[in-house]
């Protein structure tokens, strides 16, 4: 029977991960994922790009830090479809979001590295830590999952972008390879998801997604090619969960990651709501850091054009999986304002900013049309502090900001914000209560 080119609709199988060991077979059973690691050097090795590239796994409750972390990856294959999961990056380029996957639920793949080119400015990477036990690890993006971390070390000569362009490569040539595993196994559950017709009398809802994108280390990928320049466009939520949308932004260390635009919290919840409560319409996605008070005015008036077009009645918003910042956040006011002067119910989820007292303003930016604003926590509040722990994975030192010197890796840790924290914070549905 022909394959229907325009159908939308994606099965994921779930395979639980308990524990992952190296052995000398690729294999999987009853939660349990064994490595080849040879196997798997030999599919991610470009010895002209990195000069060396060691694998490490960590579990949960272990006293471990990973340190110098860059980006988090969902294992999952393509079996069944037209496209292939993380499209644009290997395999045809067509629309994602339909057929089989496999997904390794309860498993990450972590990215660690130091760039080989000094940086500066507001496209340096900054650092990011994830504890895997502790006071601090409920607050760390991928301290619950089993974890293979990658630590890339660059070749002699290489250029940053150059190095960037390999640590995208080798993340999801992981990805493939691991969920590779499961690929003649029958899941032992699947979830679906497509976008059935439901009650018309149901609130017609769009999630709105501003994704970062200034430049090299501070960018997002669709389909394979950075945002910058991109107009706001209308994608299938199945995209998301395919992958279509790939990190490339090291900025701030509570930035999005792949492994969250995959398992966006806001596209599962709305898919597990639609045909309930909401009739779920689809995502509109455009670029945060617009460079003109005009263009980011521009930009807010497209992106609720589009929601409109969809026939949209509530926006929901995000950006970066949670994640604002300044300029951003100017960017963000302008797409509410938009909306909602377009006739849309809106609802934002965004984070704070300023000091832990609360004395500097929460919001760099305000309009008063932002009415329902859903907050994700602060860029500036503590988290818990972490005491020394007994191995570190990425590096021997850490530099929590620029103005700090570098420090001991294993020794106890404060920072303002752990790896990932702001779309953990939000996706756990944590809030701030007055004492």
């Amino acid at each position: 029977m022909a394959h229907d080119a325009g159908a939308f609709r994606l099965e994921v199988g779930l395979f639980p991960i308990h524990h992952m060991t190296l052995a000398s077979e690729t294999c999987y059973q009853d939660g349990a994922l064994s490595i080849d690691r040879v196997a798997l050097l030999a599919a991610l090795a470009e010895p002209r790009v990195m000069a060396n590239l060691e694998i490490h796994l960590v579990h949960p409750g272990e006293a471990c830090r990973i340190v110098h972390v860059l980006d988090t990856v969902a294992p999952m294959v393509k079996v069944q479809g037209r496209s292939t999961v993380y499209p644009g990056f290997f395999g045809t380029t067509m629309p994602a979001g339909d057929g089989r996957n496999h997904l390794l639920r309860g498993a990450a793949i972590i990215v660690c590295a130091t760039f080989p080119d000094p940086t500066s400015g507001a496209l340096s990477p900054a650092e990011a830590t994830i504890d895997m036990s502790g006071p601090a690890a409920p607050y760390c993006a991928c301290s619950d999952t089993a974890n293979l971390v990658l630590v890339c070390h660059p070749a002699p000569g290489v250029t940053n972008a150059d190095f960037d362009a390999a640590l995208h490569r080798a993340k999801l040539k992981a990805a493939v390879y691991l969920a590779g595993a499961t690929a003649a196994l029958t899941p032992p559950v699947v979830e679906t998801y497509e976008l059935h017709p439901v009650d018309p009398a149901l609130p017609r809802v769009v999630y709105v997604d501003q994704l970062h994108q200034q430049g090299l280390m501070a960018q997002t990928f669709l389909y394979g090619k950075h945002t910058q320049g991109l107009e706001p466009t209308i994608i299938h939520p199945n995209e998301m969960l395919d992958g279509a949308l790939v990190n490339g932004n090291y900025r701030a260390p509570g930035r999005a990651a792949t492994y969250a635009h995959t398992n966006n919290f806001m596209v599962r919840e709305l898919y597990r709501r639609h045909g309930h409560d909401v009739n779920f319409l689809g995502v509109v996605i455009g670029r945060g850091w617009q460079d003109s008070q005009r263009l980011k005015e521009r930009q807010g008036w497209m992106m609720a054009r589009l929601a409109r077009l969809l026939g949209a009645q509530v926006a929901i918003i995000s950006a970066d999986v949670g994640g604002t910042g300044g300029n951003n956040t100017i960017d963000f006011m302008q797409t509410i304002k938009a909306c909602e002067q377009m006739g849309l119910q809106t609802v934002a989820v965004m984070q704070e900013s300023g000091n832990p007292d609360g004395s500097d303003p929460t919001v760099v930016d305000f309009v008063p049309e932002a009415s329902a604003l859903v907050s994700v926590g602060g860029i500036g509040w503590h988290t818990p502090a972490a005491p020394a722990v007994e191995r570190v994975i990425g590096g021997t030192t850490v530099q929590p900001s620029i103005a700090e010197d570098p420090r001991d890796a294993s020794g106890p840790l404060a920072v303002e914000c752990w790896y990932g924290a702001i779309w953990k914070r939000a996706e756990l549905g944590l809030s701030a209560v007055d004492a």
